[in-house]
């Protein structure tokens, strides 16, 4: 199992044109019977609060981009970006407009990659210490 998202407090419109041009690249998200925009495997849908989610289908679309990339994504905007696999790897950015405030790298195979930085208030109750702490976080 995979699990690979990010949500963005934009609109769906701006999140999909800023995600394209954070990529460099021009994809056709089209709109489903769900209300979802669909390109290949990556679906986006907006929620109620103001955030845009994207959702990788296949697991590692959005896995291995730098917080640099995250910070050049949101734009001042915030973002939650977060990876899990059954290798129990894990990443988990948090930027909230536009400052990082929390980035957690795990990597089972290369410990020298592994980033813990900041916290979050979520780790007041419950710490991120590895990818089952990540997969918790987003079930919040």
């Amino acid at each position: 199992m995979k699990e690979c998202c990010f949500k963005i407090h934009l609109s769906i419109e701006e999140a999909i044109y800023r995600y394209c041009e954070s990529i460099d690249e021009e994809l056709e998200f089209v709109l489903n019977e769900y209300g979802e925009y669909v390109d290949k495997s990556i679906h986006v849908s907006s929620s109620d609060d103001g955030w845009t989610n994207f959702i990788d289908l296949v697991g590692e679309g959005f896995s291995g981009l730098s917080s640099a990339s995250w910070l050049n994504l949101s734009k001042n905007q915030s973002v939650t970006y977060a990876y899990f696999d059954d290798d129990l790897n894990a990443e988990l950015i948090v930027i909230e407009n536009g400052r990082l405030i929390r980035e957690f790298l795990l990597y089972e195979d290369e410990s020298d990659a592994n980033v813990n930085v900041g916290k979050i208030d979520f780790e007041k109750i419950s710490p991120i210490k590895d990818w089952n702490d990540v997969a918790t976080f987003l079930e919040m």
